[in-house]
C-alpha cells in the first residue's frame, strides 16, 4: 500500500488534537473527551470528558492543543470565554484555567519546546501564556476578526497569527516587536515557518498555497489547488516538502522550492483536522474520529537498495506500491536529477524512430515529476500523430482530437489531452449552470457551447443527455426547496449531472448535520437512538455508505459490550483485534488492564522459575490468539530460570534430571536460541546441548503442549498445565 498506515485509533467525535509522548498518544475530540492510548497496541489507557452538558466544539474547531510532549492539553469551550489546561501524565485532570479572552476561544497552540501557550479568540486577540504557571506573558496587537491560525517558529522566537478578516501578523516574542503585517484576499487556516524563519508557508480556506518572504515582506508564490478547502499543513523532515490536508479525502505533498503539487493521496477518511509527527510516524486526525498512524519511512531500506543499483524503475515500484512519502527523500530526488538528461536523450532518439513504447519505458520512472513530464511531452508532440492531434486541438476540431486519442491511447498521457478534458468539464459546468438558471431561455446558449463536442463519439451521449434533461434541474430544485431530501438524492443518483450544482452541495450539508447528530448520540451511549437516525441517513443515497458504516460500528459496540459482560474473553479479544474502533471503549480498557495485571503477576513468578504459578495467573488467556506470543515469552523466562535454578551442584536442585531431553523440549518450542545457549553455558552443560543435532523451531510453542515445567525427571512425560481454559 502506497499510504503505509501502521495503526488506527477511533474516537467518538472529531479528532481535534493529537499529542505523542514516549509511551502514549493523547487525543482530544470535539465532545471534550481527552483520551490517552498506549503506543504499543493503541489501547485506551484513560479518558476524561471535561464537559457533558454543553454544546460540542465544531468538528473542524481549532480550540484544542496538545503539548509536544503530550503532558498537557489546552482547550476552549463552545460559547464560553474561558479555556482549561489539563495534565495527562499520571492521570488526566484539570490544573488551570485560561481566563483572559473576552470572547470565545477559536485557536490554541503550544510552542515547540512547550514553554509557551497561545490562545486566540473571536475578539481578534492573541494571548501568550507561560505554559508552566499559565500566567499571561503578553498580548499581541489585536486583529480585526476571529483568530483562525496561530503558529510558533521552531525556536519559539516568532509567532504568526491570522484572522477571518483576511489579515495577519508576525510578532517577535523575544524582542516583543511586530515583524510584519499581512493583508491578503484569503483566509489562512494554517501555516509554518521554515528556512531559518525567513519564509512562511500558508494554506487557505480558498484552496490557495502561499509562500511569504519575511525579509522582503511580501508574498512570493501563490498556487491554487482547485476546489479544495485546506485546513492544516506540516513540513516534512529536511524542509524540502510539506504535507497539506483539507476537508476532502486528499493528503497533498507539496514541494517547497516552487509550491508545486508533487502528489495527492486518496484517503479513506474525510476531512483532516489534526497532524502530529513523532520521529518517523505521522499521526493524522480526521473529522469522523479516526486517527491514523503512518510510517513515512516504511520500505526505506528497500528503496535505497534499488538506488544503490541505479534501478530507478525498481525504486518507483517501491514508492507506488509501498510508500509514497519515499519520493521526498533527498537521496531519491538527487538520483532522479542526475539521470534525467541521459534518459531523456535516449527517449528522444527512440521517438524519432517511432519506438513509442520503448521511449515511454525509459522515462517512466521520471513521470511522477510534472516538470519532467512536460519536458518529455514537448518532444512527444513532434511525432506525426501528435502533430495531427495538436492541429485538431488548435482548430477546435475536438471530434478529430478524440478520434486520434482513441486510435493512439498514448496521446491521453499528454498535457494537451488533459487540457482538452479540462475544457470539456468546464463547458459541462457552465451549461449546467445556465440550464439551472433558466432551462428554456438558456437552452440555445448551452447548445452552442456544447456543439464542438457533440461531434465527438465519446462525448456526444453525455452532451445530448444534458440538453434533453433540463427539466430535471427544475424538478430537483422543487424537491430540495420542499425539503424532500430522500427524493432529491434519488434524482441525483438517477441523473448524476445534477450533483455538481451549488444546490447539491447545500443538500450535502444536511446529511453532514445528521451525521453529527449520530455522533452526538453515540457519544452519549444512546445506541438505539443513533441507529434510528442512521435509518434516515441511509435513505439518502450519498450518505448510505456512511450510515451503514456507522450502523456497523454501533452494532459492533453493542455486541462487544455484551460479550464483555458475559466474560467471553476469547470472543471479546478477537473482536477487538479485528476492529480497532473497539479499543477506545472502556470495556476493552478493563479487559486489557485485567490482562496486564495478570501478566505482571505471571512475570514475577516467571523470573523465579515458577512456570505453574505463572500459568495459573494466565489460565483465562492461554488460548486467546492475540496473547499467545506474549504468554510464550513469559513461559520462556520461567523455563530458563528453572533451568538455572536446578543447575547441577546448586543447592536445592532437583535430582535425576535428563538435561538433554529437557533441552530438547525447550528447543522444540523456542529453537536453539542465544538465551538457551547462555544459560546452558553458565550451567556447565554445553556438552548436553551440543549433543542435540537439531535447531528446533522458534515458533514451535504454537503446536506443543503448554507445560508447567520442561524438566525431564526420571523419564516422566511433561505435565500439561491443568488450569487451561478454552
Amino acid at each position: 500500500m502506497m499510504f503505509p498506515v501502521k495503526g488506527r485509533i477511533r474516537l467518538v467525535g472529531s479528532a481535534l488534537g493529537i499529542g505523542v509522548g514516549e509511551d502514549s498518544i493523547v487525543c482530544v475530540d470535539n465532545f471534550y473527551n481527552i483520551s490517552k492510548f498506549t503506543k504499543e497496541h493503541y489501547v485506551i489507557d484513560s479518558v476524561l470528558q471535561l464537559a457533558k452538558d454543553i454544546e460540542p466544539l465544531h468538528h473542524f474547531s481549532k480550540a484544542v492543543a496538545v503539548s509536544h510532549t503530550a503532558q498537557r492539553v489546552a482547550l476552549g469551550f463552545a460559547k464560553s470565554t474561558k479555556g482549561v489546561v489539563v495534565k495527562t501524565d499520571s492521570n488526566i485532570a484539570p490544573i488551570a484555567q485560561l481566563t483572559w479572552q473576552k470572547l470565545q476561544i477559536s485557536k490554541i497552540a503550544y510552542s515547540y519546546d512547550d514553554s509557551l501557550l497561545a490562545t486566540g479568540g473571536e475578539d481578534g486577540r492573541v494571548l501568550v501564556y507561560s505554559a508552566d504557571h499559565h500566567e499571561l506573558i503578553l498580548s499581541l496587537p489585536p486583529l480585526p476578526d476571529t483568530i483562525s491560525s496561530i503558529v510558533f517558529s521552531d525556536d519559539d522566537s516568532l509567532i504568526f497569527s491570522a484572522c477571518f478578516g483576511k489579515s495577519a501578523t508576525i510578532f517577535n516574542i523575544v524582542k516583543n516587536t511586530q515583524v510584519a503585517t499581512l493583508k491578503m484576499d484569503y483566509l489562512i487556516e494554517d501555516a509554518f515557518f521554515y528556512a531559518d524563519n525567513t519564509l512562511l508557508f500558508c494554506v487557505t480556506k480558498e484552496g490557495k498555497i502561499l509562500t511569504y518572504d519575511i525579509k522582503e515582506n511580501k508574498i512570493i508564490r501563490e498556487t491554487l489547488l482547485q476546489g479544495a478547502w485546506l485546513t492544516t499543513c506540516h513540513k516534512l523532515p529536511g524542509e524540502e516538502f510539506a504535507i497539506v490536508g483539507g476537508k476532502d479525502k486528499q493528503l497533498r505533498i507539496i514541494r517547497l522550492s516552487d509550491d508545486a503539487l508533487v502528489d495527492s493521496i486518496s484517503l479513506e477518511q474525510n476531512g483532516i483536522t489534526a497532524m502530529r509527527f513523532y520521529e518517523n510516524l505521522l499521526h493524522l486526525g480526521y473529522s469522523d474520529g479516526v486517527v491514523e498512524i503512518v510510517d513515512i519511512d516504511e520500505a526505506r531500506e528497500e528503496l535505497l537498495e534499488f538506488l544503490d543499483k541505479d534501478d530507478l524503475k525498481g525504486a518507483l515500484g517501491v514508492i507506488q506500491q509501498k510508500n509514497v512519502f519515499l519520493k521526498t527523500l533527498d537521496v531519491y530526488c538527487t538520483k532522479l536529477e542526475s539521470q534525467w538528461k541521459e534518459a531523456l536523450a535516449k527517449a528522444i532518439d527512440l521517438l524519432a524512430k517511432d519506438q513509442i513504447q520503448e521511449a515511454t519505458a525509459i522515462i517512466e520512472p521520471f513521470m511522477l515529476d510534472k516538470a519532467k513530464k512536460e519536458e518529455f511531452d514537448y518532444y512527444w508532440q513532434q511525432k506525426e500523430f501528435t502533430a495531427k492531434f495538436m492541429d485538431a486541438l488548435e482548430a477546435k476540431n475536438y471530434a478529430e482530437a478524440y478520434r486520434l486519442s482513441e486510435q493512439h491511447p498514448y496521446l491521453k498521457d499528454t498535457i494537451a489531452y488533459e487540457e482538452m478534458e479540462s475544457l470539456w468539464n468546464k463547458t459541462i459546468e457552465v451549461c449546467k449552470h445556465l440550464l439551472f438558471q433558466d432551462p428554456q431561455g438558456n437552452l440555445a446558449k448551452a447548445q452552442d457551447l456544447l456543439r464542438p463536442f457533440t461531434l465527438a463519439k465519446c462525448k456526444k451521449d453525455s452532451a445530448m443527455m444534458l440538453l434533453r434533461n433540463s427539466d430535471k434541474y427544475v424538478q430537483a430544485d422543487k424537491e430540495y426547496r420542499a425539503k424532500n431530501f430522500v427524493e432529491y438524492f434519488k434524482m441525483t443518483e438517477r441523473f448524476p449531472f445534477l450533483k455538481d450544482v451549488l444546490i447539491y452541495k447545500s443538500a450535502l450539508l444536511i446529511g453532514d448535520q445528521i451525521i453529527q447528530r449520530v455522533n452526538t448520540l453515540e457519544n452519549q451511549n444512546e445506541f438505539a437512538k443513533a441507529l434510528e437516525v442512521c435509518k434516515l441517513l441511509a435513505s439518502m443515497a450519498p450518505f448510505k455508505n456512511a450510515a451503514n458504516s456507522k450502523v456497523k460500528i454501533i452494532q459492533l459496540k453493542q455486541d462487544f459490550s455484551q460479550v464483555c459482560k458475559e466474560r467471553k474473553l476469547s470472543e471479546a479479544f478477537r473482536l477487538a483485534e479485528e476492529h480497532y474502533e473497539l479499543r477506545s471503549m472502556p470495556e476493552y480498557k478493563l479487559l486489557y488492564d485485567t490482562f496486564k495485571k495478570h501478566e505482571k503477576m505471571a512475570f514475577n513468578f516467571a523470573v523465579v522459575g515458577n512456570g505453574k504459578s505463572a500459568l495459573d495467573n494466565l489460565k483465562d488467556y492461554l488460548h486467546i490468539e492475540c496473547w499467545v506470543d506474549k504468554i510464550a515469552a513469559i513461559l520462556k523466562i520461567a523455563y530458563l530460570a528453572e533451568f538455572a535454578k536446578n543447575a547441577p551442584g546448586k543447592e536445592g536442585a532437583q535430582e535425576n534430571i535428563s538435561w538433554k531431553e529437557t533441552f530438547q523440549y525447550y528447543i522444540e518450542r523456542y529453537g536453539k536460541d542465544e538465551e538457551l545457549k547462555k544459560v546452558v553455558s553458565e550451567m556447565g552443560l554445553q556438552h548436553e546441548l551440543d549433543s542435540i543435532p537439531f535447531d528446533g523451531n522458534p515458533k514451535g510453542y504454537l503446536t506443543t503442549i503448554i507445560a508447567d515445567s520442561l524438566l525431564s525427571i526420571d523419564d516422566q512425560p511433561l505435565h500439561q498445565h491443568e488450569g487451561e481454559s478454552k
